[in-house]
């Protein structure tokens, strides 16, 4: 029992960051990245190559990668199309995602690569009499820490100051000074920088790396955007957290029908949108097309 609790949390929490990092885009562009995905995926690739280096040494050079891809893409497709209708971004988002998995198998094959991620994570410790995974606790302590640095940046600084008054109306945030090219670019970096912190969780747990690493993840993570509260950055990481302690729990407790793991949570999640159509956080009546 504590290592399916464990193991919620840190699915939650990991799906959080991931959930936390797509809201950041979403809440100053109104732009669905699904190229997030491929964020993590390269994320996860630079830290399996690069498995020689010391692990802090492979960690911030996937970071920073990722960061800088993040922040090209911006200003290579975004920027250009800023101002053009929702359907045309959306649709953009989604050919960058195809291009780069394309890009992706060039690199490094169309072959999954592996290679042991921080192996010493992979033993066990007794916990309240249970045996559970030293991977579990380490994922549990960094998300928790990952999420309480987002938080005091988006609750306590300029910045998130900046990126809360966007993701609720853009519009009027620019005309009260905030440089929009500027803010778009840092919430593709931070993004950025969340999705690599997802890819080490993810490639520690699983190190088998190929081009399509990061689509479900990402997808699950949209679908807690969405009950979260897509308007909301606390909704999307509530959201997210929600997403992975449920898939989590029903993988564990379904035993060999956890094969409809999947079905039983987006039969949740349409209960959810059913009550709420907005999300959780958002008011009884607000609602959002998309």
């Amino acid at each position: 029992m504590v290592q399916a609790i464990l193991d919620a949390i840190s699915l939650g929490g990991t799906y959080a960051l991931a959930a936390l990092g797509l809201g950041l885009v979403f809440g100053v562009m109104r732009l669905v990245n699904f190229a997030h995905a491929e964020l993590i995926t390269i994320s996860a690739y630079i830290l399996v190559v690069t498995n020689d280096l010391p692990l802090i040494v492979s960690f911030i050079i996937a970071a920073v990668v990722t960061a800088l891809l993040a922040v090209a893409m911006e200003l290579l497709i975004y920027r250009r199309l800023r101002g053009t209708g929702p359907a045309i971004m959306l649709i953009a988002s989604f050919g960058l995602s195809v291009l780069l998995q394309r890009v992706y198998e060039l690199i490094f094959g169309a072959l999954p690569k592996s290679a042991a991620i921080a192996p010493w994570m992979s033993g066990e410790v007794k916990v309240a009499g249970a045996s559970v995974t030293i991977s579990s606790i380490a994922t549990v302590v960094i998300t928790v820490v990952i999420l309480l640095i987002a938080g005091y940046l988006i609750e306590r600084t300029s910045l998130g100051l900046q990126l809360r008054a966007a993701a609720i109306d853009f519009k009027t945030a620019r005309l009260l000074g905030v440089r929009s090219n500027r803010l778009i670019a840092a919430a593709f970096a931070i993004s950025g920088v969340l999705a690599a912190i997802v890819g080490f969780i993810v490639v520690v747990e699983n190190p088998q790396v190929s081009p399509m690493y990061g689509v479900n993840i990402t997808i699950l993570a949209l679908v807690g955007i969405v009950i979260g509260g897509i308007a909301s950055l606390r909704g999307s990481a509530l959201g997210g957290f929600m997403v992975g302690v449920i898939l989590s729990l029903l993988n564990t407790f379904l035993g060999n029908a956890r094969v409809y793991a999947y079905s039983w949570l987006f039969l949740l999640v349409l209960i959810i949108l059913l009550v709420r159509p907005g999300g959780i956080m958002s008011k009884a009546n607000e609602m959002e097309r998309v």
